[in-house]
């Protein structure tokens, strides 16, 4: 065969080239308002507003006018309790006091609290006065119409822990209402040696007008002569075009609590009066000297002033 007869060879395609890999979609833009780092500096930013707002409101509040008072207690009741305040030695607070047996008692030897009952957690002996404040908040005015005394529980014999010396009582023109806790079905008296209506219930007579934002202060002494009595304080008042009841409690919702006097003799300790200039045992200068009860009945029965 010649080669003009051959066939031509057929020729191969070149083979196809492998496909360029695909590069994979972008992700899209994160808006910013979804972006973590945006969520962050919201909270951190809210966080901050918040505390300047109370800031700033706390600071507004003190120069608020009386009248603007009960727009900031609204929604909490047509009459609010504003503040319970102990009134210690010597404006009218308690002839004395008996700290717990859990007292810290080194601490007292240095410095006698300014009041006792606040900062050491002692109780009045004999009498405990307190300061109420109370604010109408309804365009018509409240009355309050009875305050009463309701134990927690039976009263006790009185306390005998260390008992703290009050020299001065102070002296008040305030009529302040007073209750015996020891006694059944105790009400609120009016306490005014130079008015004619000393020792009456104040209730039967009289009621406080609770006008829109204006503060009232009820001042209510308790007094207890041999037991340890606790209770709260139950106001009825007319509000609302109807009588409702309120429970008043001391700070930290406590229960008020005044004592008894006991025995000379079973008190744990006893701190004397400074003013009678009486040394220590080993003949250094105090002013929170403190012996045992038993020694304090021995003293007055010798007729001292001072045990050493």
């Amino acid at each position: 065969m010649s080669p003009r007869d051959k066939r031509p060879r057929r020729r191969k395609a070149p083979a196809a080239a492998a496909p360029a890999p695909v590069s994979p979609p972008a992700p899209a833009a994160v808006a910013w308002w979804k972006r973590p780092v945006t969520w962050l500096l919201t909270i951190v930013v809210g966080a901050v507003a918040t505390w300047l707002g109370t800031v700033v409101v706390g600071t507004i509040n003190q120069w608020k006018p009386a009248n603007e008072l009960a727009e900031q207690l609204a929604g909490r009741g047509p009459v609010v309790v504003l503040d319970v305040k102990h009134v210690p030695y010597p404006q009218e607070g308690a002839l004395d006091y008996v700290y717990p047996a859990s007292a810290d008692l080194a601490r007292l030897d240095a410095k006698r609290p300014d009041d006792p009952t606040v900062e050491a957690g002692a109780v009045d002996i004999e009498r405990s006065t307190w300061e109420i404040t109370l604010v109408g908040t309804r365009d018509e005015a409240g009355e309050a119409v009875d305050l009463r005394p309701v134990l927690v529980e039976p009263c006790r014999p009185p306390l005998t822990g260390t008992r703290e010396h009050n020299d001065s009582q102070g002296d008040s023109k305030k009529i302040v209402l007073v209750t015996h806790v020891d006694r059944p079905n105790p009400r609120m008296l009016v306490d005014d040696p130079d008015g004619e209506g000393a020792g009456a219930p104040f209730f039967s007579t009289h009621k406080i007008t609770l006008p829109k934002g204006e503060k009232n202060v009820i001042q209510v002494r308790a007094l207890s002569a041999k037991q340890h009595c606790r209770w709260r304080l139950e106001l009825d008042y007319l509000a609302d075009g109807r009588r409702q009841t309120m429970v008043i409690s001391a700070p930290g919702d406590k229960p008020f609590e005044v004592t008894g006097r006991a025995d000379d003799s079973a008190y744990a300790g006893i701190y004397l009066n400074p003013l009678n200039g009486c040394r220590a045992k080993d003949g250094t200068e105090t002013d929170r000297l403190r012996i045992t009860g038993a020694e304090y009945a021995q003293m007055l029965r010798d007729g001292r002033r001072c045990p050493y």
